[in-house]
């Protein structure tokens, strides 16, 4: 009987805490961050912020995170959007009260707000957005991305081989994993999302399983379903 643990590779830093409980006794996980994240000073964004406008947009905890130093400068709208229920809990840390679309996708965001007939919406967002929500919401909704942070890649060579799946959370991790390295023949690929899972597509990595949603609860989940 083999009783080796799977090894897994996730491309995002994750903190030795994080890393030990995920692992649950189970898997053995490496964290090798491909990208890197730097917050921008509020004074770089504070004052493109309309002040009064009819909803907020988070799609990352990491906007969250970036606007809570100033949140008590701006005018809280009647109406905030969160894709993602770990985005929402950041958010309700906060005090706000959050609308979460059924799926975790930009385009059943933009429907959401588009019943609402929204016409001022501030998206806060990093420099790489993953879905273009202007597109999505047409002419009728006037959208403010408001970038409040950045992702750079920091690119390196690794032997993949080493590893039995490997983990993206984000189509830049990809990208950035995708400059020096390619994917072993039959190695699992394991995506938090639908838009990263097309991005691994789109880099010819076909054995691509995404959860239902798009926590890392579940993306773990996934794992073990896969493996045990």
């Amino acid at each position: 009987m083999n009783n080796k643990k799977p090894s897994i590779l996730f491309t995002t830093q994750l903190s030795e805490q994080k890393r030990s409980l995920l692992e649950n006794g189970r898997l053995l996980i490496e964290s090798i961050p491909f990208i890197t994240f730097e917050y921008l000073m509020p004074a770089m964004w504070l004052n493109q912020v309309p002040k009064h406008a009819d909803g907020w947009i988070f799609t990352s905890k990491k906007a969250v995170r970036a606007i809570n130093p100033m949140i008590k400068d701006l005018i809280i709208p009647n109406h905030i959007f969160a894709v993602g229920a770990k985005t929402a809990e950041k958010l309700e840390e906060l005090g706000l009260e959050v609308t979460i679309p059924d799926e975790y996708n930009a385009a059943a965001l933009a429907h959401k707000m588009k019943e609402l007939e929204l016409k001022e919406v501030v998206h806060f967002c990093g420099n790489l957005k993953a879905a273009d929500l202007s597109k999505l919401l047409g002419d009728s909704t006037n959208l403010y991305s408001i970038e409040v942070y950045r992702t750079k890649q920091t690119t390196h060579k690794i032997n993949a081989g080493e590893f039995d799946g490997i983990v993206f959370m984000s189509p830049s991790a990809i990208e950035s994993f995708s400059e020096q390295n390619s994917i072993p023949e039959n190695m699992q690929v394991f995506c938090i999302g639908p838009t990263t899972e097309q991005a691994a597509n789109e880099a010819g990595m076909e054995q691509c399983i995404t959860p239902e949603y798009s926590t890392l609860d579940s993306l773990v989940k996934s794992i073990e379903e896969f493996y045990f």
